[in-house]
């Protein structure tokens, strides 16, 4: 029966996400754009990697590899978390029911550029620290980087809809979730499952492409595949930001955004 509760939580949370996008497709663009400036900078730190970094002979590493590498890494981050940013508030005036835009979402992101770069660094060296815990201590680095997740899901919201540094931020985050500790967020793990299925297609045409064995045929499917499965990300993550725009109005603000108005919040945090 809880499994079912939470299945039927998960679905509507989809589904209301999902009609959300469907009244404002903008609100898309910015995974979108996400996806290929982080491709471009990542493309352009391999380029530069190449040209600055010296040649090596065998399983040597030169020196500025893991500074280059490193540069690298919380550029892409910092690209991403500010689309993600632009999305939030956008998503935020859309469950307001105004009109959200592209240009209002990248405008909102650019005046808090600097409270997340903060976000970004923290956000990098935790990971890094629980993924170093996890490779000596398995089980401890998992339940931290649950807990962790559980934070910093809330995290961006409330540093992008209240103005707040990243410290501030994590703290009004802990605050507002101090009894969500030890918990599940159903609602991220079911929105993911959801999101997971719209890609099944996509895998579909790519195994059959590869099954007929014929050069044309498995081009056009494999193809079609990759983008199907594209399309679907861009979606998926759509759907993530609206959901955690409006879990973020609910635990702070005890209401539940209009269009999510009739489903109860309260089983997206529940005990496992």
């Amino acid at each position: 029966m809880a499994f079912a509760n939470t299945l039927s939580t998960s679905w509507q949370i989809f589904k209301t996400s999902a009609k959300v996008l469907s009244s404002r497709k903008e609100l898309a663009v910015f995974p979108l754009l996400s996806g290929i400036t982080s491709l471009l900078v990542l493309v352009g730190m391999v380029t530069l990697g190449v040209l600055l970094l010296p040649a090596t002979t065998g399983d040597s590493i030169p020196p500025l590899f893991y500074p280059v590498f490193a540069i690298g890494y919380f550029i892409v981050m910092y690209v991403a978390t500010f689309w993600q940013a632009a999305l939030i508030s956008q998503a935020n005036i859309a469950l307001e029911g105004g009109d959200p835009s592209v240009a209002a979402g990248i405008s909102a992101a650019a005046q808090r550029g600097g409270r997340l770069l903060p976000w970004v660094l923290i956000t990098g060296v935790v990971s890094w620290i629980i993924s170093a815990v996890e490779e000596r201590v398995p089980f401890i680095g998992r339940f931290l980087d649950v807990a962790w997740r559980v934070v910093s899901f809330q995290v961006l919201p409330t540093l992008v809809l209240e103005n707040l540094g990243a410290i501030d931020a994590v703290k009004k985050t802990k605050e507002t979730l101090k009894n969500a500790w030890g918990h599940n967020v159903v609602g991220i793990v079911g929105l993911n499952f959801f999101t997971a299925l719209l890609s099944l297609p996509g895998i579909g045409l790519i195994y059959l492409g590869v099954a007929a064995n014929m050069a044309a045929v498995t081009g056009v499917f494999v193809l079609f595949g990759v983008l199907w499965i594209l399309v679907a990300s861009i979606v998926g993550a759509a759907l993530t930001g609206i959901f955690q725009t409006a879990l973020y109005r609910f635990t702070v603000d005890g209401h539940v955004p209009g269009p999510f108005a009739g489903l109860d919040l309260r089983q997206a945090l529940k005990t496992r």
